[in-house]
């Protein structure tokens, strides 16, 4: 009886937790269906990666292209970041 009062007054807790959860999965399966074949992938196993042009052809050739700006995004910020603090180690 106890555990059902405590669950009672704390249901935003509870509803937290599940919305959490439900969240998570659909991020999953989002993230699982950008991966799928798409028959694009069949091209892409076909060009040889000689350096790196070829390599961003290839890239592009299954990737989606908000990855790829996602990761270009990231790597500037991290670039931006390390030279700002470079400077100031009690930052580190």
């Amino acid at each position: 009886m106890m555990l059902y009062l405590y669950v009672l007054q704390n249901q935003w807790l509870v509803i937290a937790l599940c919305v959490g959860a439900a969240l998570v999965l659909l991020t999953a399966l989002t993230y699982q269906a950008l991966w799928l074949p798409r028959g694009v992938e069949k091209q892409s196993e076909t060009i040889k990666v000689r350096g790196p042009a070829s390599f961003l052809r290839w890239l592009r050739s299954f990737m989606p292209w908000v990855i790829i700006l996602l990761f270009g995004v990231c790597i500037a910020f991290t670039l931006f970041a390390v030279t700002q603090n470079h400077a100031i180690p009690p930052n580190w």
